[in-house]
Formats: structure tokens, sequence, C-alpha cells
């Protein structure tokens, strides 16, 4: 019972917090359903690999026969046969999951998320939506960089989506152990909120329910401040673009030529004093992509699908962060240069 105990003060903690509703503690909040989910991902994932212990340990003993130098792995190598022996690993190889992979799965969240979704642990839709929320929490967590405007509505999504993953969650890999100990003061009141006859594998799937029914995502206001903020943002973009090409040298620019020139590579000489030549390069961004971006954060106002919502708007976002902070350099060098004048 401990490892549950763990998880539902986490979320009794993460809905303290939230009813403050101040940054910092909005941060604190997202910080612990980020860890709750990865913990509770990490004993999925592990009781999904414990099921394979045997034929993975029959794997490992068949490659050290095959390979070892050792007098007796010499020995049986002889006895089994060579081309027995690479049938029988090639056979397992293909029935269990990799050292590497096992490895990568203990160490990376999203290669988590993926193995669940695999094996069917984590519904599909989820993945994107889980991905980009751990991406916020190593901002906020490892480079202090908070996005303050959004920090509300990803925490209320990140409560649903820890809600989904404890939902998901097959009891036995959450629920073991300790079943002779009293309860501590947190489970014990979830335990006394069970329908009778009081079924204790069924406390993860009602910690999930109680924590939706007190945060309660407002999906019309969190699809109204994601939009708003990708607008918003996309609007500041647009300005910055047409600041930069205010300020490009030369008698020939013309509109969409500023985005072009934050693309150019360093050491493309041609490209930097040839506009002919700037404009003949495949460039990935045009200032059609960002009407579309507009016209995409616009449509988000029309999504339902909490998940697609969330998805949609990571998209979109990734489409243009870094078009972003490139024009706000190139802004920011303008004016730097024109103090020194």
């Amino acid at each position: 019972m401990k490892s549950l105990e763990l998880i539902i003060v986490q979320f009794n903690e993460v809905e303290r917090l939230i009813a403050i509703g101040r940054v910092p503690q909005l941060r604190l909040a997202y910080i612990l359903l980020d860890s709750a989910v990865e913990l509770i991902m990490h004993r999925m994932a592990k009781s999904e690999l414990d099921g394979e212990r045997y034929p993975f340990a029959q794997l490992e003993n068949l490659r050290r026969i095959e390979t070892g130098s050792d007098r007796v792995f010499r020995a049986e190598r002889q006895r089994l046969g060579a081309d027995w022996l690479r049938a029988e690993i090639e056979k397992l190889e293909a029935t269990v999951v990799s050292k590497r992979r096992r490895s990568k799965i203990d160490r990376e969240f999203a290669e988590k998320i993926d193995f669940l979704i695999g094996r069917g642990r984590l519904p599909n839709d989820l993945g994107p939506v889980l991905k980009k929320l751990h991406e916020y929490r190593n901002e906020t967590y490892h480079r202090d960089h908070h996005r303050i405007e959004v920090i509300r509505p990803a925490v209320l999504v990140y409560v649903d989506a820890a809600c989904t993953v404890l939902e998901n969650y097959e009891p036995d890999t959450l629920i073991s152990g300790d079943f002779d100990k009293p309860l501590g003061p947190e489970l014990a009141l979830l335990h006394e909120d069970l329908p009778t006859p009081r079924d204790l594998f069924q406390l993860p799937h009602l910690a999930a329910k109680q924590l939706r029914e007190a945060v309660q995502l407002d999906l019309n206001a969190v699809r109204s401040a994601l939009g708003e903020h990708l607008l918003a943002r996309l609007a500041d973009l647009q300005d910055n673009i047409a600041y930069v090409e205010e300020n490009l040298t030369g008698r020939d620019v013309i509109p969409g030529d500023a985005i072009l020139a934050m693309q150019i590579q360093d050491g493309d000489a041609e490209a930097i004093f040839d506009p002919e030549v700037m404009r003949s390069r495949n460039y990935p961004l045009t200032m059609n992509d960002l009407r579309s971006w507009v016209e995409r954060a616009t449509a988000l106002e029309s999504m339902s699908d909490k998940h697609a919502l969330f998805t949609e708007f990571a998209a979109i976002e990734d489409c243009f962060e870094k078009v972003e902070q490139v024009a706000r350099k190139a802004v920011w060098d303008i004016d730097e240069q024109a103090n020194w004048r």
C-alpha cells in the first residue's frame, strides 16, 4: 500500500496547490503531477517487463553460451549446436524487449509512454499530450523557464492526463504488500469512500475520480486561454518580422524577405549579399506558414476533444517557437545597433 500512498499524497497536494492558484504554487503542482505520472508509468512498465523475466533470462543464458569462452560454455555450445542456439536466440529476441530498449524505458519519459501505448496500457491520443507537458516540466524544473501565461491551463490539462494514467493502472502494479498494516490518513479517507463491499483494488480509480471532480477541467476556459496565448504570440511574431523587414538594408526589399533572411545559414555569403539568391534558397518557412499558424490557432476554438486540443496547441507552438526566438533576437540586435549610433 505504500506505493499507492505516495501517489495519493502527491495528488492531494496538487489539489491544495491548485486551489491557492498563484504561479509558485501552480509550478509546484505541475512538478508533482509530472513526478506522479512518471512514477506510475515506471511501475506499469516494470510490471509489463516483469512478465517477460523468464524468457528474457533464458535469452541471456543462451547468449552467454553462444559467446562465452569459459570451458563450461564451450562444452554446452558443442552439446546444443551452434545452429540450434542461433535459432532459439532469434526466436526469443522476437518475443521480448531488448536490453537496450529496457534501459531507455527505464531512463526516458517519452520511451515509457511509447512502450505503454504499444502494449495497450495507455490510450494512443494521450502520448503527444504527456510528452509536451513533460517538456514544460523540464523547462520550469531544470531551466528556470516558466510559461506563466499558460501555466494554469497546462496544470489543469495535466491533472486530467494524470487521472487518465491512473485510471489505466492495473491495480496489482500499484497495490502490493502491507495489507495487514493500518492505512495512512490519506488512504484511510479514500478507503472510507469506497462502496461496500470495499475493494482495495478500486482505490486508484476512486482517487482519479475524486481529483477530477475537485479540480474540474473547464474545457471552454482552457481552450480560450490556449488559443488567445498562441494568437498573441503570433501577433508579436508578425510585428517583429515586420520590424526586421523595415530595417533590412538594400533598395529591393520585398514583403517576406525578413523571414527568409532569418533562416540564412552561417557562411552562406551569396544569400547574405544577394536577395535573389536568398529568395531562391529552399528555406523551411515563409510568411504563408505564419498565416497558416494563425488560422490553426483560431480553429482551436472549435475543438471539443481535450487531448486533440492540447496536441494541436503543442504542434502549432512547436512550429513557430524557433523562428520566434530568432525574430526576437533580430529585433534586439537592431535596437542595440541603433543605440550605439
